[in-house]
């Protein structure tokens, strides 16, 4: 699953999850779901109007949830070792 980010008429950030190139609009369920099947998240796509800071940022913090889930799996995995 894929994040989409994008800003609307107001500039206020909307999000997408992508399925398989099919947008749908966010929802936390749906992205736990997907973590807890595929332990990733794949690189979000950001569209025009983001400033740098804010792209970086959005990057980050798909890195990091990625980072969290995958020490999660390890844990898991030495737990049941």
């Amino acid at each position: 699953m894929k994040l989409v980010f994008s800003k609307d008429e107001a500039h206020q950030i909307v999000v997408f999850n992508c399925f398989d190139g099919e947008k749908k609009e966010f929802s936390y369920v749906d992205m736990i779901k997907v973590l807890i099947q595929s332990q990733h998240l794949e690189e979000p796509e950001v569209s025009e109007g983001f400033s740098e800071a804010e792209v970086n940022s959005i990057k980050s913090m798909v890195s990091f949830i990625n980072k969290e889930v995958s020490l999660i799996d390890q844990s898991n995995d030495a737990e049941s070792s």
